[in-house]
């Protein structure tokens, strides 16, 4: 079943990337919560509406992409996804690579977690947008 997870986590990332939110927003269960990084690099609790919500920052850049490069699955329920990340905004640009966790039942996911590197903050405070 993981490897269905990984394979889901996989496609519809791709799918938003080319412009198609909706399997991404399906594979994340109502009640989710995240474990994820603010635009000033504290880390909070989001509802999945506050998760989806704070996607809503990408609409105010240039360009945004995100890749997912590699997945590792652990026993039947976790995937962690390393995911490349590119946001431009005129000529500052942020490229990195975010590890993510996420805990599937159900097929669906139900809690997770991100980290980023240093650069992550420094770009959105270059940058001067908040959420």
């Amino acid at each position: 079943m993981t490897q269905q997870n990984a394979d889901a986590l996989k496609s519809a990332f791709a799918a938003a990337d080319a412009g198609d939110p909706v399997p991404l927003v399906t594979l994340y269960d109502d009640a989710m919560t995240w474990a994820g990084f603010t635009l000033e690099g504290t880390q909070r609790l989001y509802t999945k509406a506050e998760f989806l919500e704070a996607f809503g920052v990408l609409a105010k850049l240039d360009e945004s992409r995100n890749e997912v490069v590699d997945v590792d699955v652990v026993d039947d329920e976790l995937v962690t996804a390393k995911v490349r990340a590119y946001r431009r905004l005129g000529d500052d640009e942020l490229e990195i690579t975010m590890v993510m966790a996420h805990r599937f039942v159900d097929g669906k996911v139900t809690h997770g977690a991100d980290v980023v590197p240093s650069s992550f903050e420094r770009f959105w405070a270059k940058t001067g947008i908040t959420a």
